[in-house]
């Protein structure tokens, strides 16, 4: 009897799971040496790229003051290892003493999973988020609009 309740209780069980929410996996910070280091095309992207002199000296003198920079990122994406390198470039060349934390996150489990990181919304990789004394003032997604260090100026100089 109590062997046929173990089986019945533990079918039901193995029938609901599927109808729990799916959930986002944890990422993982990690450097911007480990991020170039991942392969040689991300650090080819980095090398290659010659951020704009002039745009570079106009973020300089904007506002930074409370600023934090958070980027989620796929070592197993295209998307980030087109984009973060480059933006890697820009921080280079800016040298400010913001705080910017890379976070390297999974591939989803399944296409049931909305975000990669829940907590920040972040359904697409790379995902760039800006912070201003903790509220967010601006977030890449996936691919800038007009290029990266344009993207950058618009949300750091408004």
């Amino acid at each position: 009897m109590q062997r046929s309740i173990f089986i019945a209780v533990t079918a039901g069980v193995a029938l609901c799971l599927p109808l729990l929410p799916a959930r986002a996996q944890t990422s993982e910070e990690i450097t911007r040496e480990k991020i170039l280091a991942h392969g040689p095309v991300w650090q080819e992207k980095h090398d290659a790229f010659e951020p704009a002199a002039d745009m570079l000296d106009a973020i300089k003198q904007g506002p930074h003051t409370g600023l934090e920079i958070d980027v989620y990122l796929g070592l197993w994406c295209p998307d980030s290892r087109n984009n973060v390198p480059l933006f890697v470039k820009i921080m280079d060349r800016l040298a400010l003493e913001v705080p910017v934390r890379y976070f390297d996150v999974p591939r989803k489990p399944s296409s049931d999973v909305t975000y990669y990181v829940e907590e920040f919304e972040v359904r697409r990789v790379p995902t760039f988020i800006f912070r201003r004394d903790g509220r967010e003032i601006g977030r890449i997604v996936e691919n800038p609009e007009a290029g990266m260090l344009e993207d950058m100026m618009d949300i750091l100089l408004r």
